[in-house]
């Protein structure tokens, strides 16, 4: 049988482990931020783009259609998408 102070134990590594993952969840989106990325499916204006080899869904943030292929820059992040402007 557990006690309770065995689950109160419990229940804190597990609130310290979630804290920890959040934090480093944001401190990464915030590395994102500034980033250089490829469009992997036209933006029109969501589709996709690969950052360090790795595919995110991404939206151009004045609604232009971007091409496959082309490179654009990260702005930002709203929700699970990235925010993202043509590289002239």
């Amino acid at each position: 049988m557990l006690t309770i102070a065995s689950i109160a134990g419990l229940l804190f590594i597990a609130l310290v482990a979630g804290l920890w993952l959040l934090k480093n969840v944001r401190t990464r989106d915030l590395q994102l931020v500034g980033a250089a990325a490829r469009v992997e499916t036209t933006l029109t204006p969501e589709g996709t783009v690969i950052v360090n080899g790795e595919l995110w869904l991404a939206q151009s943030t004045n609604g232009e259609t971007i091409p496959a292929q082309s490179f654009v820059r990260i702005v930002g992040i709203q929700d699970l998408s990235l925010l993202v402007e043509a590289c002239h």
